[in-house]
């Protein structure tokens, strides 16, 4: 697997942030690789940035950003930023960069940031929606990472926090054994009125029972 470092070289190279060369993978697959969402695939796109074949890059930052890849995430919001292989599309690069936050890419947040203050307000309200319509298809999907994230979402990224939302997913997140998610958890149940509580913990049981989760 590629290191951490490696996989946002292409990013930090469009903000020219760079701060080290870290050495690729070898790469002996061909353009023809059908796997888009492999290390491989990566390093194609990081060598096209490299190039300025940025059309090429797009297109494997985008297979990987559906596949939940969030430093390829954070990448295509870079170049939807710029306008670099695709026209500039603000609301896009949100979405993305909002989802690469989400999975633990810090450097994804000041950017998530400028893009929020760049568009309107009706324009980030549609951006939640999308996101939030994503994360859910995600864990409707069985992805037990998207529990956290989901609850993450409602706690930090909506215009008004949803705290008692959170605290539900949390809920759910820990039961589940998520990193973190006990932490979260109780920080969420004590920003919610405790007469909530058993209200919030008998809806998270109900929804926890209908979920199926992958291995």
């Amino acid at each position: 697997m590629l290191t951490y470092s490696t996989r946002i070289l292409a990013g930090l190279i469009l903000v020219l942030t760079l701060a080290t060369q870290a050495s690729l993978a070898t790469d002996n697959a061909t353009a023809s690789d059908a796997d888009l969402t492999s290390d491989a695939a990566f390093n194609r796109a990081v060598q096209a940035v490299k190039s300025k074949n940025y059309d090429a890059a797009i297109s494997i930052f985008e297979a990987q950003a559906e596949a939940s890849q969030h430093d390829a995430q954070y990448n295509l919001a870079v170049l939807l930023h710029a306008g670099k292989g695709r026209p500039q599309n603000f609301q896009q690069a949100l979405i993305w960069a909002w989802s690469a936050v989400l999975g633990g890419i810090e450097e994804a947040a000041e950017l998530a940031d400028e893009l929020a203050d760049m568009i309107p307000e009706k324009a980030l309200d549609d951006a939640r929606e999308s996101l939030r319509d994503k994360l859910q298809t995600r864990i409707d999907a069985g992805d037990r990472t998207a529990v956290m994230q989901f609850a993450s979402y409602h706690a930090t990224l909506l215009a008004e926090a949803d705290f008692e939302t959170a605290y539900i997913w949390y809920s759910i997140a820990a039961a589940i054994g998520e990193d973190g998610s006990i932490e979260a958890r109780d920080d969420a149940k004590g920003k919610v009125d405790d007469e909530e509580i058993v209200k919030l913990q008998v809806k998270a049981g109900t929804i926890f029972e209908g979920l199926t989760f992958n291995n």
